[in-house]
């Protein structure tokens, strides 16, 4: 479950450079813990308004261009919602459009309550350490939710279930065990809404350098992750710890 669906550029070499290939070095760079932050407000909560202030983007789509793979729009984690999805179809149930919405929902509403910082902890002319620390969703107690409420159904289910409705379970009929997993997933909302981040961050280190990114058909020098792959990796690591 430890994907952000941010999916960012995995290999940025196509799109960023070393700032020496271009005369615009000589440019005044925004601080590098800023750029870090602004890639942070993207990735985990999808707020493209910093990374336009700070570098001169035009539009969302400028944005989710230059950092997302294909241009994809999504920066939050669909990837819960699809295994739920998954689960109530692998049983023959289908799950409703809002109810699987107010699962999203829920899942949105709790990755907006992680916290993070950025702050430069290493400088030189031509490279950069900001220290990330992320307040985090625990994967555990998320884990722990899921199979609480599935206990309260299983228990359900044996103590009201009754022998025609396992007849026609075994028959194929599942539309008996509807009401049961729709309480399931309400069980699972609930108790998503009482979860907050994690007390301790999870603390990362970020080598940036000076390298170019495309701003609409510019082309301009900002402190950027060196590795994108190992920053997305952290990010995501930093969001279900």
């Amino acid at each position: 479950m430890r994907k952000t669906g941010m999916k960012l550029v995995a290999v940025v070499t196509a799109m960023v450079m070393m700032c020496m290939a271009f005369t615009g070095c000589g440019q005044k760079l925004a601080p590098a813990d800023q750029t870090v932050s602004a890639l942070l407000d993207l990735a985990i909560d999808g707020k493209t308004e910093p990374m336009m202030t700070l570098l001169g983007f035009e539009s969302e789509e400028d944005v989710y261009n230059a950092f997302f793979e294909d241009g994809a729009a999504v920066a939050q984690d669909t990837e819960i919602v699809d295994e739920l999805k998954d689960e109530f179809e692998s049983m023959g149930l289908e799950i409703t459009e809002e109810e699987l919405q107010g699962f999203s929902d829920a899942m949105t509403a709790l990755i907006e309550k992680v916290t993070y910082t950025a702050e430069i902890t290493s400088e030189d002319k031509d490279v950069v350490v900001v220290t990330v620390k992320v307040n985090g969703i625990s994967e555990d107690e998320l884990e722990q939710i899921m199979m609480d409420a599935a206990t309260v159904m299983s228990d359900s289910l044996t103590e009201n279930l009754t022998e025609e409705d396992a007849l026609a379970i075994m028959d194929g009929d599942m539309s008996v065990v509807t009401p049961y997993m729709q309480q399931y997933l309400k069980d699972i909302i609930a108790g998503i809404s009482t979860m907050e981040p994690v007390a301790e961050p999870y603390e990362f280190d970020v080598t940036c350098e000076k390298l170019a990114v495309e701003v609409g058909e510019k082309e301009k020098v900002a402190w950027l992750p060196s590795d994108m792959n190992d920053f997305e990796d952290e990010v995501e690591a930093a969001i279900y710890q």
